[in-house]
């Protein structure tokens, strides 16, 4: 807190705050410098306050001031160019190089060692059968 911010003032705020049951901004404006204060001191004072057991109905712009806006450039925006080798037009006027056919990455299986056109079937057809006979094995054991 600041050191022009003695004991006695915030007692003062204190007392007048149990006596309305509440201190308001206007209360805060009359007993500190708040113009002068940053938004961080007062929100240290304020939380001093409601430990005391006061509380304290505060305007929102007094913690969170708005900020001051950014005055606009009498010219408008300055468009700054890329380096030539960069630009859109430079890149649109190189030739792009043709696109090439990669070479297969696997080479096929000889065809004797493919599967028959068959065989997949049968190995389903097998497997369901001795899962059922797994399934049945399984419920009558559990009886």
């Amino acid at each position: 807190m600041q050191s022009a911010l003695d004991r006695n003032t915030l007692d003062r705020l204190i007392a007048v705050g149990r006596k309305q049951g509440h201190l308001t901004t206007e209360d805060l404006r009359t007993g500190l410098p708040v113009e002068s204060m940053s938004a961080e001191e007062i929100a240290l004072i304020v939380a001093h306050l409601e430990e005391t057991g006061v509380p304290v109905e505060l305007e929102d712009r007094l913690i969170f001031p708005e900020p001051n806006p950014r005055p606009v450039p009498p010219g408008g925006a300055q468009i700054i160019p890329f380096p030539a080798e960069r630009s859109v037009r430079a890149r649109s006027l190189t030739k792009p190089a043709p696109l090439k056919v990669a070479p297969p990455s696997f080479e096929p299986l000889p065809s004797e060692l493919q599967p028959k056109s068959g065989t997949h079937w049968i190995a389903a057809v097998v497997g369901l059968f001795v899962f059922a006979l797994l399934v049945c094995l399984g419920v009558a054991l559990s009886i």
